[in-house]
């Protein structure tokens, strides 16, 4: 797990996280004037004759934001999952992530695509139960209709760096949305996912803005 505690998150000029680094760079930032302190820490740097405080978070001057939205996350097999609550859209089945497929409402034989809106997420009972038959034949209800997902920079933010409630620093907390890296975490917990990192890293990474 990443230890945050001897790090630093910066922040644009509407205080959203932009990236995180070192108590070294922190404090370059501040005393060179770039950026400005947020919410103060105990922790010291010291030089020989000095001591200098570096602050838990800095908001740099004259950083604009560099995007609002992720519109375009890439089509994955996990992107599925994780829209989908790594969950079975027939019965709701929850389990380990070897037992989950993906299936196709309008199957491949009879001119469905592989897209946004075509794929759910199935176990692999439900899968082949289906066949080449769709949920209307079949009588099945979705919980609800599949789409492209769409996801809050922020949050992608801390999938990048792999934060998490269970590792980030409480004086962050608001400042960053956990809410698809925590959703992680409980599947991981779950033993639903058998590895967090690997799963984190699929999620949209090539979509991510460059952060500095």
């Amino acid at each position: 797990m990443a230890n945050f505690e001897r790090r630093v998150l910066v922040l644009d000029s509407r205080y959203e996280p932009v990236k995180v680094v070192g108590l070294h760079t922190g404090f370059v930032l501040m005393y060179t004037d770039r950026a400005s302190a947020v919410i103060d820490s105990p922790r010291i740097i010291r030089s020989v004759s000095n001591a200098y405080t570096v602050p838990w978070i800095l908001r740099l001057h004259n950083c604009s934001p560099r995007h609002r939205r992720c519109s375009s996350p890439r089509f994955s097999r996990q992107n599925v999952y994780l829209r989908d609550g790594f969950r079975c859209q027939y019965c709701n089945w929850a389990g380990s992530l070897v037992n989950l497929t993906m299936d196709h409402l309008i199957p491949l034989a009879r001119g469905g695509k592989t897209s946004w809106d075509n794929i759910v997420t199935a176990c692999k009972s439900c899968n082949l139960r289906k066949g080449s038959r769709t949920i209307e034949e079949l009588g099945l209800r979705l919980p609800r209709l599949p789409e492209r997902p769409q996801f809050n920079g922020t949050s992608l933010f801390a999938l990048r760096y792999g934060l998490n409630r269970l590792n980030i620093p409480e004086p962050w907390v608001g400042y960053v949305d956990l809410s698809v890296s925590n959703r992680l975490v409980e599947l991981k917990l779950q033993g639903r996912v058998e590895d967090l990192s690997t799963s984190a890293n699929s999620l949209l990474l090539s979509q991510l803005p460059a952060v500095g």
